[in-house]
């Protein structure tokens, strides 16, 4: 399973090639976004009709909750996988340890 923030996820509405061909290998199935993320794509929409396009699309993936555990495990991945000299990168992590750009 592989959790995808907003950032991500806007770069794939906007047509971003790597990150749909990352998708497509990934699947559907295996994508996740957080609550959090579900609630700010929907608040971005432009209009009524992207705001549709927007449900339809997220409902198709599974949305996780945020919990106190979440976040721990969360701030832990970003503290172990952060380079101390590097400045924001966006990483996709799997299940392996493995991450693309």
């Amino acid at each position: 399973m592989i959790l995808c923030d907003t950032n991500v996820m806007i770069e794939f509405y906007k047509g971003n090639a790597d990150v749909k061909e990352t998708f497509g290998e990934i699947g559907v199935p295996n994508l996740a976004i957080s609550v959090i993320t579900a609630g700010e794509l929907l608040y971005g929409a432009h209009d009524k009709r992207e705001l549709r396009k927007l449900k339809e699309h997220i409902s198709l993936i599974q949305h996780l909750p945020v919990d106190n555990e979440i976040s721990e495990l969360y701030l832990d991945l970003a503290e172990k996988y952060t380079p101390e000299s590097s400045s924001h990168s966006a990483r996709c992590f799997d299940r392996r340890n493995r991450y693309s750009v």
